[in-house]
């Protein structure tokens, strides 16, 4: 098991007063992923669940479609990488692979078609309050180090059926969507529930999978909530106790 934390010194000042203490720090590490044999992104993270954010990077990017598309994957735990050849597909060869850096979080114009027409998934408000609850129940990192954020998948019926933390809240995504890619598991009937900022880049990873509902316990910002709109995706923020702002779709919700 990989050591996700570290114990630093410091010096803690409390009003006038200071002390020497040991803390835990969030682990980062630098990932890379090779496909074939070229390193086309490294990704900063926490040190864990490579192959999920590997294959969750690649399938959110539009590099790989489906898994009968990759011919073998190996991890390289010590070195922080990733080697993945995969089939010479049309998507691959579509992509500018030195730009793939450049992309990773960029908020760029793209016209994003409404994927979502279908209303009938829906879930219960308490049942969104108690999956935030869950969900920081479960954040062990983050209670030790107060420097990582929080994702997880969950059905309609209120069960989280992936949970992951990284220092990055692009990776989180990233691992869930990738263990779920790995799994077979349906992403249009499930939500995503996670503890950090929704931005347009996170909002095209949700898009990239087909998910209908992206919750957070934190804000949203103006693109993604224009691109939310226009994809028919439910996207929720704010949520805090009994109480939660829903941006677009709030049929989904029910009451």
């Amino acid at each position: 098991m990989e050591i996700n934390e570290e114990k630093i010194s410091l010096i803690r000042i409390f009003k006038n007063k200071q002390e020497e203490i040991d803390d835990l720090v969030a682990r980062e590490v630098s990932f890379s992923i090779i496909l074939n044999g070229k390193k086309i992104v490294t990704l900063n993270c926490s040190p864990e669940n490579y192959k999920s954010l590997g294959l969750g990077f690649l399938f959110t990017m539009g590099i790989i479609q489906g898994k009968k598309e990759i011919k073998s994957i190996k991890i390289d735990k010590g070195k922080s990488l990733m080697n993945i050849e995969i089939e010479e597909a049309s998507s691959l060869k579509n992509i500018d692979l030195k730009d793939i850096q450049m992309r990773v979080y960029q908020s760029e114009e793209r016209k994003e078609k409404s994927i979502f027409n279908d209303f009938s998934l829906k879930i219960e408000a308490s049942q969104i309050f108690e999956l935030i609850l869950e969900m920081q129940r479960r954040a062990r990192l983050f209670k030790l180090t107060g420097g990582v954020h929080s994702c997880a998948l969950a059905n309609k019926n209120g069960d989280i059926l992936i949970f992951k933390e990284d220092i990055s809240r692009y990776n989180t995504i990233d691992k869930i969507l990738g263990e779920a890619f790995i799994n077979d598991i349906i992403m249009m009937d499930k939500i995503i529930v996670t503890s950090c900022r929704i931005t347009s880049g996170i909002l095209r990873k949700i898009i990239a999978a087909r998910m209908p509902i992206i919750i957070s316990r934190a804000a949203p910002t103006d693109q993604s909530i224009k691109l939310a709109q226009k994809a028919g995706i439910t996207l929720g923020g704010f949520v805090r106790g009994k109480k939660m702002n829903v941006y677009s779709y709030p049929q989904r919700i029910k009451i």
